[in-house]
């Protein structure tokens, strides 16, 4: 009775056994539709080692390079997904921060103080976005025209593409995930009021006979096509560059003493650059336009202290 026992118990361990070991992996391939149905024999660091399903002990061992694989299903379900390359494995850039709080340092020249935030959405891609703020200064004024406020602003919104290089060496991926040369598309609106004075005299230095207020109220829009490089300090501070040429127009309404009158010149110079520069300045026209700047800011976010 004992002996039934153990062949029993010795039996069912071996259905088990035999279930384990043929339990059955699907691995799919980079660029074709087929599943292989498979049984995984190895994961190394650089390629898999499987047997075709179903297996067989004279079956030969099968290699596949990793990033040739997009992901193995194993049979309990367990499911690996497989970069195609270094640069494009978010496991790699897990311990760095990957948005930036950043100040464009040439704005206020320009009587403008502009920021942006960058969010790294996958390596090799992120988003960036940026509000400006017009009319953070006066202008130098004269007792002949004053020229003395200017309130407005403008977002901006674009996807930067950071560049790879044309080939590839084992290992190789970006020293930082935010970090390299760049072409960004980005879209650009904007809205300010110019306001300014005039004072008319009889004869100079005497009291002023009569004044004149102005107005001007500017919408403009552009779209730029902008190539920069980005560095990165030790994952705390970054410096980006840019300079993207583009397509924009600005439309201008003026008034005078409150009331408002006809535009009777195309040229809007007057108005100033605050969000861009236009080469062809002309009223509620499309014009070939340009944009730079020099952007300083600091990374945010939390680390993986597991890295």
């Amino acid at each position: 009775m004992k002996i039934s026992n153990k062949l029993i118990i010795l039996f069912l361990l071996a259905i088990g056994f035999n279930k384990i070991s043929s339990a059955q992996d699907k691995m799919l391939l980079r660029g074709k539709p087929d599943t292989l149905q498979i049984k995984v024999i190895e994961i190394g660091a650089d390629e898999v080692k499987y047997k075709l399903w179903p297996i067989d002990a004279d079956m030969p061992i099968m290699v596949e390079k990793k990033d040739r694989i997009r992901k193995i299903v194993f049979a309990n379900g367990t499911i690996i997904r497989f970069a195609e390359d270094e640069f494009s494995n978010p496991e790699n850039y897990t311990s760095q921060k990957k948005m930036a709080i950043k100040m464009d340092m040439f704005s206020p020249i320009r009587n403008v103080l502009s920021f942006s935030y960058e969010y790294s959405i996958k390596p090799g891609m992120s988003l960036e976005g940026g509000l400006g703020f017009i009319g953070v200064s006066s202008f130098t004024n004269n007792e002949w025209f004053n020229y003395n406020e200017v309130d407005g602003g403008f977002i901006r919104a674009g996807i930067k593409f950071i560049n790879q290089p044309d080939y590839y060496m084992k290992g190789m991926r970006y020293a930082h995930i935010l970090k390299g040369a760049y072409i960004k598309p980005e879209i650009m609106l904007m809205y300010h009021e110019n306001f300014s004075s005039r004072n008319y005299y009889y004869s100079y230095g005497g009291i002023p006979t009569s004044s004149s207020t102005r107005k001007a109220k500017v919408n403009g829009a552009a779209v730029f096509l902008n190539f920069g490089k980005q560095w990165v300090f030790s994952d705390i501070f970054c410096v980006d560059f840019y300079l993207g040429p583009g397509i924009g127009y600005k439309k201008v309404r003026k008034y005078l003493n409150g009331n408002e009158v006809p535009n009777r010149y195309n040229d809007i110079s007057d108005v100033g650059g605050f969000g861009f520069i236009s080469f062809t300045e002309q009223n509620n026209k499309l014009s070939f336009c340009v944009q730079t700047g020099l952007k300083v800011g600091i990374l945010i976010g939390a680390k993986n202290a597991n890295k």
